[in-house]
């Protein structure tokens, strides 16, 4: 069995991940993000790191529901938009 980038890379400690996670995508089309920014992401907790996955899954049914809603009946679906918005 070939050894793998990702075998080394699973034991380097976060400040090198991160380096390294940023020299991988300058390598594509020479996109720069600091290096803090993948350190922190890597130094986040599984938990929050769920919750936010959780989140965006969350608001993206809703949005898909609205959306399928909105295509069915549009003038249902403003009417129904304006009577749930505050006066």
């Amino acid at each position: 069995m070939t050894k793998q980038f990702y075998d080394d890379f699973s034991k380097l400690p976060i400040a090198k991940m991160a380096q390294s996670i940023a020299d991988m995508t300058y390598l594509f089309n020479e996109t720069k993000i600091p290096t803090n920014h993948y350190k922190n992401q890597l130094s986040k907790g599984f938990e929050e790191m769920v919750e936010a996955n959780v989140s965006v899954a969350l608001v993206n049914t809703i949005f898909n529901t609205l959306q399928a809603l909105q295509k069915e009946s549009p003038k249902l679906f403003y009417q129904a938009m304006c009577a749930l918005t505050p006066k």
